[in-house]
């Protein structure tokens, strides 16, 4: 229930501030009973004052007359009987009851509770909405304040004389009870009870016990008392209606009455009273004084003392100077322990007065008759004896007491009037005199004020009147009256007198209604506390006015005269005002909560001084809601460890330990000593608690929880592998996944799709349903949703971050993990009931069965870690699982203490010398709970904040599996680019079963080899022999080419095992070749082998092992070359390339490690072509640094080439060699490198997509529409194939070098490699040097939507311009005698070569200028030759058609005329090509605006074809 501020009830949640002031005065009567009458009323265990007590208010309405005759209505009126011969208890017997009554009413909030929760401003506090301890004490301070002289509102209006008819003569009793009661009144020696006047009102009461008493005597009695003393006077009171054995009887059956109420519980006096009074009266030593503060059982228990000054009588408690720190009940045995004080308390002096001991008083008899039980009040009453009573009460009030009040109030009224006006008359002719006009409160000098009134003086007679009208609710009256009577006690400077009439009239002008002088209680509390040092009265004005002030909710000003009131003199008066003070604060309309919980906790500390542990506690965890997380960072340590303390003292090892434990956080500013007494004390605590369990004989389950050291929960990492590697001179392990390795996202994710490719070989092209990758480091960037697997009898180990937030070093010692485990047997199901589980088995509990908790899982500990002040430390922790089945780490156990159990000559942080020699150590644990992460997915977790399960910890044990280890022999880590190096693989299998089933998947396959599983279809020829990279030829092996099949590249390479497994502990060695990456620079190559087990196993299917290379690539070679055609050839001849090569040496200069590069051979790899030398290159060539060298060649087609073969193609490899060794580039490992080069070879994704083989649609006979747009689809694609496939060289060349390397220690090695470039595009030039491409420019931004793209079935230009392969036959220089014939006639032999796989329809135009086929050309060609002489004529066909097959050629004889010698360009030749198999019909030669037809393919022009002619026999020329 939430609370609003505005509705807070404050102390009078069950009165108003006017029932509450009307109850607090009442009309006082004494009762004088006779031994006879007592006796009766014994029966009931009860005196006849507390018999009479719960009937003392009047429940209907009573009327009375003032002066003047006006009747006033008297309601609720109240009574207080009291016995005649009492006095008033000591002082410290009423502190002793106002402690009682403080400390009896406890209210124990539970946090986490929210009835009680009030909101204020920002906060929301949970505060008790009743304070029943502070009303308990205002009514005890107000019953037990001592009547005093300057007031009339505690002196005794009557008497009541009780005789009962048992007496023998109860008249002559009556007789000698009034005399009794004269006399005491009258006697100088009675101080007490004090009486109103003189002449008192007397009620004589004949008491009856109607079963044993006599009926007719009692009758006559009464009579005579009516005819003696009056009707008004006397009454016959019949009570006992039951038997005092019927009632003992029933008491003995049913304990009592249920049926009848028991008024009477409330107003017993405790015991305590009546020992105080009987030792008072006995003079007893022991209560000499009382003291300030009282033992509780804990003390008692531990030997404390407490007492007080006896100096003081007043009724408030003596101050009290100790602090918290002083009443621990517990003494630690560390004799340089530091006790921090209070910042609140006083200085101690160390010559105080010791306190007598209450131990006699404690122990007494009295005190343990409390402890009886005891009978139930009015057991002899009825319900009938209830109304007797109430009527008894009644018939007092109405006809006795209110009447004579009355006359009194007359009385004094008129003799008060008489009197008036001789003072007004004497006053105002002094007042002319001295000229005494003015009204003002004179100050008082601070002296104790003196009695200088006589009883029957005016003065007094007034304050008489005052008193008796308040009494019985003649508040206007009264108020006049006070108003009066202050005058005079100011004039005669009566200053307690004149406190007591500002107060009375403070409170008769609230309780009438009218506007209260609240100046008048302010003056009023000053008098009595500053000038007349009447601290009890000074209290109760503050306690009234305070009711009047909260009742107009002026609660600020009620806080403020609350914190005056506060002093030094009485502790738990200062305590409760203080808590009221707050409570006001928190009440008003805007909350004023920072000072709600400062004054709450100076209450705290008054609570604490007087002993009021409970109420010290509730108050500091009341501010404590305030001050927490608000920065109060010194405050709230302050809080939190009085909190501490106090739970100490009241033995809740819980709390107090829960309080203690937030002063050890990272927010903490204290200095290094005080957080070393805090943990010290943190410690002591903790470990009295585990003391305190055992003594009870409670189980100790679970570890306490230890605040420290602080454990980066989110940062927890857990290793499934061997946390560190093997290390060997001249072999390289397996990186793998260890705690250094630091992967993000990115880098996990690329693993995983390694593994994911692997998984999808061994299930044909298909990723399993459910596959989950395997994790071997678990962190916050790992997916954690599901349950990691860990195998039987291999390590999992937990890397934790703990911290340090104090300044003062911390001591761990024996940490371990802490885990539970369900033992499972995943081989041997439980068949009759597979969901039951067995018993979970955990380490968690203190057992002496280590042995078998090691049977299970074998758990690591780390004898001691040492943190120091504000550092941070990794520590690894590690379990070793013995069975399979569900493993949680829940936490990690240690030990927790400020101080290490080792010598410090072992350690190197100083401690320092305040902290304690003894050593405590705490055991306990952290839990190691790790939040997920946040669920994104859905709408609702959109919505809210929800948080998915983090199972990093929870690993399943599966069975057996195998484990393997690889070794890398001499593995470089420098290289060159294209440097090919040999390095022996060694496989081990270190696991309980067989390995099968390897595979090794890498991110680049292109930068090592294995070779096996590469080469398939070729014969096996022979591997490299040992300590040789390439393979040599030998002579039976001569011929200089070899036919491979072409062979793609996966990044899945499946290892060949003996046998097809590798057993455990067995091992093997495989070679493997590296090859230095193109590109300069560190580069990173991940390799992945994975393999399964041989034995299937449900849980696990196969396993991961991980290794990264790191290879730094150095500049070796650089190469570019390009491939041209070359002459048509004839029927009888293969088309030939003309190929250009140029080998650069990248070292510069003064790079003296690398001598110089030998050329050994230049292969060529082609489907194609087979590569020839043009010449004798002689022996090797070499290039030094900085050097370049020029190679052309020429390539002929092999015979093995079919166009039509173009998806299962043979690679023809042919060699040249410059040495006198020939290198078989066929084979491993230079045929391997070869395919990782080719184009296309390499997928660009690691993991392979599975795409459907394209096919020709079917066509059913009878085609629609639809099929036939498809098929001319699928046309044209194979069209643009042939025709793209006419510029293709399709061939890549291999530089096989070897270079020479000084090492360090001058040492010369050579090293051997290849370097690669493709040639795919005839005439386009190639080259490997890296060329620094331009940064990318942004695009202009466009407001027009871009051109529609051209159509993708067409090829491009240059494509289309290359179809035809054709030159000129001729003669070069030919003579003629232009005397005998005017023209020449030369023969010219046209030879056209179709290059591409489709048949072409060729143009031949020999007069473009004349012919409209095209438009005149100009030949750039011409521009840089002499013109020829003149023009000349083709005397053939100006235009021929021909049709060419695919790769076929044809010739076409022309005749040029020359009409004179000169020389001669026969470029002006112009051909074009064009498909016939677009199904188009043969149409008329149509033109289009620039002359061309659209159909027609224009090819490249001749090259300058000059012919000279010559005249012969003296012709000019």
């Amino acid at each position: 229930m939430l609370v609003t501020v505005g509705k807070v009830i404050m102390s009078q949640l069950s009165q108003t501030a006017q029932e509450f002031l009307q109850n607090t005065f009442g009309p006082m009567v004494a009762v004088l009973c006779s031994h006879d009458a007592e006796v009766v009323a014994q029966k009931n265990h009860l005196s006849f004052v507390e018999l009479a007590r719960p009937f003392c208010r009047l429940s209907t309405e009573a009327h009375i007359r003032d002066p003047t005759g006006q009747h006033h209505s008297v309601r609720n009126l109240r009574i207080v009987l009291t016995d005649e011969k009492s006095q008033p208890p000591p002082a410290n017997v009423v502190r002793k009851k106002l402690s009682d009554a403080v400390g009896g009413h406890q209210l124990t909030t539970q946090e986490g509770e929210t009835d009680n929760v009030i909101s204020a401003g920002a906060y929301d506090l949970q505060l008790s909405l009743t304070t029943p301890w502070y009303e308990s004490f205002r009514e005890t301070y107000l019953r037990e304040i001592e009547p005093s002289d300057h007031e009339f509102l505690r002196h005794h209006v009557g008497c009541m004389l009780v005789v009962s008819t048992a007496h023998a003569d109860p008249m002559d009793q009556f007789a000698k009870l009034s005399q009794e009661q004269h006399r005491l009144q009258h006697s100088e020696d009675n101080a007490y009870p004090k009486w109103l006047c003189p002449n008192i009102f007397k009620y004589y009461v004949l008491l009856h016990d109607n079963t044993e008493g006599e009926e007719e005597k009692a009758d006559a009695v009464y009579q005579s008392l009516k005819s003696t003393y009056g009707m008004h006077a006397c009454h016959l009171l019949r009570i006992n209606s039951k038997s005092q054995e019927a009632s003992d009887a029933t008491a003995s059956v049913s304990n009592g009455d249920a049926n009848l109420p028991n008024p009477w519980v409330q107003y017993i006096s405790p015991h305590i009273e009546k020992e105080s009074q009987s030792s008072d009266r006995g003079s007893t030593t022991n209560l000499s004084a009382f003291p300030d503060k009282v033992k509780e059982d804990a003390e008692l228990s531990n030997g404390g003392q407490s007492g007080e000054d006896s100096s003081s009588l007043e009724l408030d408690d003596g101050p009290n100077e100790q602090t918290p720190g002083d009443v621990v009940v517990v003494e630690v045995d560390e004799p340089n322990s530091e006790v921090i004080p209070h910042p609140l308390a006083p200085t101690l002096d160390s010559k105080e007065k010791s306190h007598s001991s209450m131990e006699d008083l404690l122990d007494s008899d009295s005190l343990h008759d409390e402890s009886e039980t005891k009978p139930a009040p009015g057991t002899c009453f009825t319900m009938s004896d209830h109304d007797r009573m109430r009527i008894f009460i009644h018939e007092f009030v109405v006809r006795g007491l209110l009447p004579y009040m009355e006359k009194m109030i007359r009385n004094l009224s008129e003799t008060l009037q008489n009197r008036k006006g001789i003072h007004r008359s004497f006053v105002s002719a002094t007042k002319k005199w001295f000229g005494g006009k003015q009204d003002k409160i004179t100050a008082a000098q601070s002296v104790p004020d003196i009695s200088r009134y006589l009883r029957e003086s005016p003065e007094l007679q007034m304050r008489r009147l005052a008193d008796l009208a308040f009494l019985v609710q003649m508040y206007e009256l009264a108020y006049t009256s006070y108003h009066t009577a202050k005058r005079d006690f100011q004039n005669d400077q009566a200053w307690l007198h004149l406190a007591g009439a500002l107060e009375m009239a403070s409170v008769s002008a609230f309780m009438h209604g009218k506007v209260t002088p609240e100046h008048y209680m302010e003056q009023a509390v000053h008098y009595y506390a500053e000038i007349c040092k009447k601290m009890n009265f000074a209290s109760r004005n503050v306690i009234l006015y305070t009711e009047m002030l909260k009742s107009k909710k002026l609660y600020n000003e009620a806080a403020m005269v609350f914190i005056k009131m506060t002093g030094e003199d009485s502790d738990l008066r200062s305590a409760l005002f203080l808590e009221q003070a707050s409570l006001c604060f928190i009440a008003l309309p805007t909350p004023k909560v920072r000072k709600f919980a400062f004054h709450m906790i100076l209450a705290g500390h008054r609570f604490s001084k007087s002993s009021q542990r409970r109420h010290a506690l509730r108050c500091y965890c009341q501010a404590l809601q305030v001050y927490r997380g608000k920065s109060w960072n010194l405050a709230e340590d302050h809080i939190n460890f009085t909190i501490g303390r106090q739970c100490l003292n009241l033995r809740q090892l819980e709390n107090a330990t829960s309080a203690l434990r937030h002063l050890l956080t990272q927010e903490s500013h204290q200095p290094a000593a005080q957080q070393g007494s805090f943990l010290r004390e943190y410690l002591f605590v903790s470990k009295q608690l585990i003391e305190q369990k055992k003594k009870k004989g409670q189980d100790l389950t679970t570890l306490a929880q230890l605040p420290l050291p602080v454990i980066n929960k989110s940062a927890i990492r857990v290793l499934l592998a061997k946390p560190t590697r093997p290390q060997y001179s001249d072999k390289t392990a397996a990186t793998s996944v260890t705690f250094d390795c630091i992967l993000n996202r990115t880098e996990i994710s690329a693993w995983q799709r390694l593994e994911a490719l692997a998984v999808t070989t061994w299930s044909q092209k298909k990723l399993p349903a459910g596959f989950k990758p395997s994790l071997h480091l678990l962190h916050s960037d790992t997916d954690n949703s599901t349950h990691p697997l860990a195998v039987l009898e291999e390590p999992v180990t937990v890397e934790m971050v703990l911290g340090n937030p104090l300044k003062v070093p911390l001591i761990l010692s024996d940490l371990h993990l802490l885990w539970k485990f369900i033992p499972i047997d995943y081989e041997i199901t439980n068949q009759e009931n597979p969901e039951q589980k067995p018993e979970a088995i955990t380490n968690e509990e203190p057992t002496d069965k280590e042995s078998c908790l090691e049977q299970v899982i074998e758990t690591e500990y780390i004898e001691e870690v040492i943190l120091p002040s504000k550092e941070f430390k990794i520590i690894y922790l590690k379990i070793l699982p013995r069975k399979t089945g569900e493993l949680h780490i829940t936490g990690l156990g240690y030990g927790l203490s400020s101080q290490s159990s080792t010598e410090d000559g072992g350690n190197d942080i100083k401690r320092p010398l305040t902290f304690s020699s003894s050593i405590v150590t705490v055991s306990g644990m952290q839990e190691l709970d790790i939040q997920g992460r946040r669920l994104n997915s859905l709408k609702t977790e959109r919505c809210s904040v929800m948080y998915g399960p983090d199972r990093r910890l929870d690993p399943i044990i599966v069975p057996y599996m195998p484990k393997l280890e690889v070794l890398f022999h001499d593995f470089p880590t420098t290289l060159l680019s294209g440097e090919v190096c040999q390095v022996n693989v060694e496989l081990i299998n270190e696991g309980h079963c067989s390995l099968s089933n390897l595979l090794v998947i890498s991110d680049r396959p292109e930068f090592f080899t294995y070779g096996f599983g590469q080469i398939k279809g070729s014969p096996a020829r022979k591997q490299p022999a040992q300590n040789e990279v390439y393979s040599i030829l030998s002579e039976a092996d001569g011929k200089e080419e070899h036919f491979v099949v072409k062979s793609n590249v996966s990044h899945v390479a499946e290892v060949p095992l003996d046998g097809g497994s590798l057993p455990p502990g067995c091992k093997m060695s495989l070679p493997m070749w590296v090859r230095g990456p193109e590109v300069d620079g560190v580069h990173e190559v991940k390799m992945l082998f994975v393999y399964q087990s041989e034995q299937e196993n449900d849980k696990m299917r196969h396993r991961t092992l991980h290794h990264t290379v790191v290879i730094n690539a150095a500049s070796s070679v650089s190469l570019s070359g390009s491939a041209h055609r070359g002459q048509c050839p004839s029927e009888s001849e293969d088309l030939q390339l003309s190929v250009h090569l140029a080998i650069e040496n990248m070292n510069q200069l003064h790079d003296s490690n690398i001598a110089e590069f030998s050329i050994s051979q230049v292969s060529c790899v082609s489907p194609r072509w087979l590569l020839q030398p043009t010449v004798d290159f002689g022996d090797d060539l070499k290039i030094s640094g900085g050097e370049s060298l020029r190679l052309n060649f020429k390539a002929r087609q092999h015979s093995h080439f079919s166009p039509g073969e173009a998806a299962n193609r043979l690679l023809a490899f042919s060699n040249c060699s410059f040495g006198k060794q020939l290198i078989d580039s066929s084979l491993t490992p230079c045929v391997d490198f070869c395919f990782r080069q080719l184009p296309g070879s390499v997928p660009d994704e690691p993991v392979s997509r599975l795409m459907s083989a394209s096919s020709t649609p079917t066509i059913s006979p009878s085609p629609s529409s639809h099929e036939l747009s498809q098929l001319a689809v699928v046309e044209k694609a194979l069209i643009k194939e042939d025709l793209e496939s006419s510029q293709d060289a399709d061939m890549m060349l291999v530089v096989l070098w070897k270079a020479f390397v000084v090492d360090e220690e001058g040492e010369s090695h050579a090293l051997v490699g290849q370097n690669h470039i493709s040639l795919q595009v005839l005439d386009k030039e190639e080259t490997t040097h890296p060329l620094h491409k331009k940064p990318s420019e942004l695009e202009v931004l466009k407001f027009i939507k871009d051109p529609k793209p051209a159509d993708r079935d067409i090829p491009k230009p240059d494509v289309l311009s290359q179809l035809l392969h054709y030159n000129l036959q001729f003669q070069s220089t030919v003579e003629h005698d232009f005397q005998q014939s005017l023209l020449c006639w030369v023969p010219v032999q046209l030879q056209i070569y179709n290059c591409t796989q489709c048949d072409l329809e060729v143009y031949i135009e020999t007069n473009p200028a004349d012919n409209s086929l095209s438009q005149p050309s100009v030949d750039m060609s011409a521009m840089f030759l002499p013109p020829d002489s003149s023009t000349f004529a083709w005397c053939s066909l100006s235009s021929q058609v021909l049709r060419l097959p695919p790769s076929k050629q044809a010739t076409s004889i022309l005749h040029a005329c020359f009409g004179a010698p000169g020389v001669y360009n026969l470029n002006s030749l112009q051909l074009y090509a064009r498909n016939p198999a677009t199904g188009e019909q043969r149409k008329p030669i149509q033109f289009g605006a620039s002359g061309q037809r659209s159909d027609l393919l224009k090819q490249n022009s001749l090259p300058t074809s000059m012919v000279t002619v010559v005249a012969s026999d003296g012709a000019k020329t």
